[in-house]
Protein backbone atom coordinates (compact mmCIF):
# COMPACT_ATOMS: atom_id res chain seq x y z
CA UNK A 1 0.00 0.00 0.00
CA UNK A 2 1.01 3.41 -0.71
CA UNK A 3 1.84 5.51 2.03
CA UNK A 4 1.61 9.56 1.95
CA UNK A 5 2.21 12.21 4.52
CA UNK A 6 0.26 14.02 5.82
CA UNK A 7 0.80 18.50 5.83
CA UNK A 8 -2.19 19.56 6.99
CA UNK A 9 -5.80 20.34 6.37
CA UNK A 10 -7.73 23.63 6.31
CA UNK A 11 -7.22 25.75 9.34
CA UNK A 12 -10.27 27.48 9.28
CA UNK A 13 -12.43 24.19 9.32
CA UNK A 14 -13.55 22.54 12.42
CA UNK A 15 -15.13 19.59 11.48
CA UNK A 16 -13.94 16.84 10.38
CA UNK A 17 -14.85 17.25 6.77
CA UNK A 18 -11.95 19.26 5.35
CA UNK A 19 -9.64 19.57 2.51
CA UNK A 20 -6.26 18.07 3.09
CA UNK A 21 -2.84 18.15 1.67
CA UNK A 22 -0.89 15.28 1.33
CA UNK A 23 2.95 14.66 -0.46
CA UNK A 24 4.25 11.39 -1.33
CA UNK A 25 7.58 11.09 0.14
CA UNK A 26 8.79 8.87 -2.29
CA UNK A 27 8.43 11.37 -5.93
CA UNK A 28 7.34 14.27 -3.59
CA UNK A 29 3.76 14.16 -5.54
CA UNK A 30 1.32 16.27 -3.95
CA UNK A 31 -2.62 15.27 -3.51
CA UNK A 32 -4.96 17.18 -2.65
CA UNK A 33 -8.34 16.26 -1.00
CA UNK A 34 -11.23 18.89 -1.34
CA UNK A 35 -14.41 19.12 -2.80
CA UNK A 36 -14.44 18.09 -6.27
CA UNK A 37 -15.50 21.34 -9.07
CA UNK A 38 -18.84 20.44 -10.25
CA UNK A 39 -20.19 23.57 -11.71
CA UNK A 40 -20.29 23.68 -15.41
CA UNK A 41 -19.57 27.05 -16.42
CA UNK A 42 -15.97 26.67 -13.99
CA UNK A 43 -14.93 23.35 -15.87
CA UNK A 44 -15.64 25.22 -19.23
CA UNK A 45 -13.50 28.16 -18.32
CA UNK A 46 -10.17 25.59 -16.73
CA UNK A 47 -11.11 23.29 -19.76
CA UNK A 48 -10.42 25.89 -21.93
CA UNK A 49 -6.65 26.42 -20.74
CA UNK A 50 -6.08 22.95 -19.62
CA UNK A 51 -7.67 19.84 -21.19
CA UNK A 52 -9.95 17.90 -18.52
CA UNK A 53 -9.44 14.50 -19.43
CA UNK A 54 -11.80 11.77 -18.32
CA UNK A 55 -9.36 10.35 -15.47
CA UNK A 56 -8.44 13.82 -14.16
CA UNK A 57 -10.97 16.08 -11.56
CA UNK A 58 -10.52 19.59 -10.60
CA UNK A 59 -10.52 19.97 -6.66
CA UNK A 60 -11.14 23.30 -5.29
CA UNK A 61 -8.91 24.28 -1.96
CA UNK A 62 -10.22 27.66 -0.02
CA UNK A 63 -7.31 30.57 0.20
CA UNK A 64 -6.70 29.29 4.05
CA UNK A 65 -4.63 26.41 3.12
CA UNK A 66 -2.23 28.17 0.78
CA UNK A 67 0.46 28.51 4.00
CA UNK A 68 -0.36 24.32 4.13
CA UNK A 69 0.28 24.33 0.11
CA UNK A 70 3.83 26.11 -0.02
CA UNK A 71 4.98 24.06 3.19
CA UNK A 72 4.28 20.97 0.73
CA UNK A 73 6.09 22.58 -1.89
CA UNK A 74 8.75 23.78 -0.13
CA UNK A 75 9.18 20.11 1.41
CA UNK A 76 9.46 22.26 4.75
CA UNK A 77 6.63 19.61 6.52
CA UNK A 78 7.19 17.37 9.26
CA UNK A 79 7.60 14.13 7.95
CA UNK A 80 5.56 11.45 9.17
CA UNK A 81 3.05 14.07 11.17
CA UNK A 82 -0.40 12.48 12.40
CA UNK A 83 -3.55 14.31 12.05
CA UNK A 84 -4.66 12.19 14.49
CA UNK A 85 -2.74 10.28 17.20
CA UNK A 86 -3.23 6.47 17.07
CA UNK A 87 -5.95 5.21 18.65
CA UNK A 88 -7.82 8.82 19.01
CA UNK A 89 -9.17 8.49 15.03
CA UNK A 90 -12.87 9.80 15.44
CA UNK A 91 -14.13 6.58 13.13
CA UNK A 92 -11.78 4.17 14.35
CA UNK A 93 -12.81 1.99 11.58
CA UNK A 94 -11.43 4.16 8.78
CA UNK A 95 -7.79 4.21 10.45
CA UNK A 96 -6.08 2.31 7.88
CA UNK A 97 -2.52 4.30 8.88
CA UNK A 98 -2.44 3.00 12.39
CA UNK A 99 -3.41 -0.39 11.33
CA UNK A 100 -0.44 -0.37 8.71
CA UNK A 101 2.30 0.85 11.44
CA UNK A 102 1.05 -1.33 13.96
CA UNK A 103 1.57 -4.17 11.31
CA UNK A 104 4.91 -2.94 10.59
CA UNK A 105 6.11 -3.33 14.10
CA UNK A 106 4.93 -6.93 14.34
Amino acid sequence: MKRLDFVGVDPTNETDDCPAVFVDPDTGDFYFQGDTVTDPDLLAWINSDSRIKDTESVVRLPAAMANIIMEAARGSYERGKRRFVPGTHPRPDEDTRTRLEEADVR
